[in-house]
């Protein structure tokens, strides 16, 4: 039996690789003559992930906004100086500039503006009383960092790295198990009885899940295992579980919508209906083995008597579109995780990556925040002589910057200044009282060597983690280990105080100019929701339908996060996954518009201004209201389009799969968005001899 719990290996092999690289950088820097080699030794600890490719594809993009500020410090310090008010408000409004940018992408490309912001105000403000300097402060700092992050990205990428691919499969995996589970619900046989296997809040869960994923995806081609050669794979696995989304819900709308029906008009059961069922069952519990998909009979054109024959051809070919979907996912997870196993090409080829939600409100006042954080900082430093005030400007700005995306930042921001702060004694301790006896770099390393250890060791903890680093910083940052070692207590104090005075006034600041909490979150979001359907309905050309999906399935994910386990919220929760539909069905219908013929283009055009005029006055988080004159155009586009288009053969893939063809599917939306909008309005009378429809979207 081991003695040490197998739950701590990983946080002990970080621990140990993140202190090494710490040290290592801060022996290089020592070794070279860097005037402040502990800015390496603290970078090692602030890089370190204990996914070697998170570690490494963050490294690229820290390096070039290090430089960015780098090169801005130098520009305005030296013109600048001489009217210290100003040159501070300049480099305030470069720090809300950069974080507003950055806080519009959620993806590792945002640490570059965010890291141009605060370096320029880390290298600028110290160099204020040397402007002369500021060259050779700038290259030192960008030396020190980048040597913090080439030492931490060699030693997590060498030894023993974590790969990003272990994680990611395990999430993908469990992801597809919520997919089937979804699907088991979708066609149980009503006799077995028994509750749903998925909840709707578990349902909603897999939007929050394939966000992820798809974050989680950035760091692949900078990974240490074969899957960094399998990116379009990957992507296009990513798409089709965007996808399913929509179709999961669909399929589980038209269930029970046909339940409905067969209920009011005492049906009994559709042979053909249970037929397709009962081979998707066998199909999940045999495993859902790529190369052994059911094949759901579909008819080849459809000429509906009655709406209950729509929605039960509609329930079909859905049926039918998520098990190629699921078998695709299977079958593309299969083959990152083997490479030998054979691949059709349409898996190799992704079309566009997920388009994330932003929020430009949020990131103005985040920036603004920071911008006047920074200022009132430097107003107390310049105005007061306070000779470490340069400091305090510095830190203010970080900490503005690191905790910005946050719904609240205020008890995050309070929590990492805290754990900075409680890393000031033990370096106090080590400062004054043990450091004074060492000779040489190998003893200091095997004195500091413990604490930091086991600080290291919480970084990875997900409620831990950011206090850990934080301490960390503390720890390294009031050594401010250099080449020749002359402790100063009452400088110690007076740089130390600036950490705490730069916590207070980023948290005020922030309180004071920031709308907070969940709550306000969350109904920015149903607002970009809403906002969204209305731009699809008035769009004058057809949106993409892959980022329009991908944007509603983010701000869907982002909901269903806030929202949590809170039963208040779960009628906006379930609202969410009405907009994706609602969302590509939408866009099938412009697509639809600008392919048809005049009289239904008009008919069509008409619908959607009645749509945009809806959506501008409906709360998202309600029930739809009835609405006459929008069911009214509904009907009669549908019956227009039935009656001009004859007998249409299913199509056998979604609108908006990368495969699919760009046929019109206006007759597929309409019915779906019908059903989306007034679940419970009975169905429109369909004349006997109408021609066909095709199938609906979800």
């Amino acid at each position: 039996m081991s003695l040490i719990p197998s739950r701590w290996v990983q946080p002990a092999l970080f621990s140990v690789k993140t202190v090494a690289a710490a040290f290592l950088a801060l022996w290089i820097g020592l070794w070279v003559g860097l005037p402040f080699p502990f800015w390496a030794m603290t970078t090692a600890f602030i890089v370190s992930n204990p996914l070697a490719g998170a570690t490494r594809s963050k490294a690229i993009y820290r390096v070039v906004g290090t430089f960015l500020g780098a090169v801005f410090a130098v520009a305005v310090v030296p013109v600048l100086v001489d009217t210290p008010m100003i040159l501070s408000s300049v480099l305030a409004l470069w720090v809300g500039g950069c974080l507003t940018v950055s806080l519009l992408d959620r993806s590792a490309r945002s640490y570059t503006l965010m890291l141009a912001g605060y370096t320029a105000a880390i290298i600028a403000f110290p160099s204020v009383n040397q402007p002369y300097a500021v060259f050779d402060t700038a290259v030192a700092r960008v030396t020190e960092i980048t040597l913090g992050i080439v030492a931490a990205t060699l030693t997590h990428s060498l030894f023993l790295p974590q790969s990003v691919a272990v994680p990611l499969g395990a999430r993908l995996e469990r992801w597809l198990a919520d997919a089937h589970a979804w699907l088991t619900d979708c066609v149980r046989d009503p006799a077995e009885g028994g509750a749903p296997r998925r909840t709707p809040r578990e349902q909603q869960q897999l939007a929050v899940d394939v966000v992820d994923c798809a974050l989680m995806a950035i760091h692949v081609p900078y990974d240490t295992s074969h899957w960094r050669e399998a990116t379009g794979t990957l992507r296009a696995l990513l798409e089709r579980m965007i996808l399913l989304l929509p179709l999961l819900s669909g399929l589980s709308d038209r269930r029970g919508a046909i339940a409905s029906c067969d209920l009011a008009e005492h049906r009994g059961d559709d042979p053909e209906l249970e037929a397709a069922q009962a081979a998707t069952r066998a199909w999940i519990d045999a495993g859902c083995p790529a190369l052994a998909r059911p094949v759901i009979a579909v008819p080849e054109s459809i000429r509906p008597e009655t709406w209950h024959d729509l929605l039960v051809t509609s329930y079909r070919v859905r049926l039918a579109q998520v098990v190629t979907l699921l078998a695709d996912c299977r079958q593309a997870l299969d083959h990152l995780r083997d490479p030998h196993l054979p691949l059709p090409a349409t898996l190799r080829s992704p079309r566009a990556a997920l388009r994330l939600h932003q929020d430009l409100g949020h990131a103005l006042m985040a920036g603004f925040a920071a911008t006047v954080a920074v200022i009132a900082c430097c107003a107390l430093w310049i105005y007061s002589g306070w000779a470490d005030g340069a400091g305090a400007a510095a830190m203010t700005a970080v900490f503005c910057c690191l905790f910005a995306a946050m719904d609240n930042p205020i008890p995050v921001i309070l929590r990492f200044g805290l754990a900075i702060c409680a890393g000031v004694p033990l370096a106090g301790i080590y400062l004054f009282e043990v450091l004074p006896y060492v000779q040489d770099f190998a003893a200091m390393a095997l004195v500091m060597a413990p604490p930091l250890l086991l600080i290291a060791a919480f970084i990875p903890h997900p409620r831990l983690g950011g206090q850990a680093t934080a301490m960390a910083m503390g720890f390294c940052s009031a050594l401010a280990i250099q080449e020749s070692f002359h402790p100063d207590f009452e400088r110690f104090v007076n740089s130390n105080l600036g950490q705490v005075l730069a916590v207070v006034l980023a948290a005020g600041f922030t309180a004071g100019l920031r709308n907070l909490g969940t709550d306000v979150a969350i109904a920015r979001l149903l607002r970009a929701l809403q906002r969204d359907l209305v731009r699809l309905s008035t769009a004058a050309t057809p949106p993409d339908p892959g980022q329009a999906l991908g944007r509603v399935i983010d701000q869907t994910a982002l909901l269903t996060q806030r929202l949590g386990a809170d039963p208040a919220g779960s009628l906006a929760a379930q609202a969410a996954l009405r907009e994706v539909r609602l969302a590509i069905n939408l866009v099938a219908i412009q697509h639809a518009r600008a392919a048809a013929p005049l009289r239904q283009q008009r008919a069509l055009s008409s619908l959607l201004r009645e749509a945009a005029r809806y959506f501008r006055a409906w709360r998202p988080d309600a029930v739809p209201p009835p609405d006459a004159r929008l069911q009214h155009r509904i009907d009669r586009a549908l019956r227009l389009i039935l009656k001009d288009s004859g007998a249409i053969r299913p199509p056998p893939l979604p609108f908006g799969h990368p495969d699919a063809p760009d046929a019109p599917h206006a007759i597929a939306a309409l019915i779906a968005l019908r059903r989306n909008l007034f679940p419970n309005s009975p169905g429109p009378a369909i004349p006997l001899a109408a021609p066909a429809a095709v199938e609906p979207l979800p």
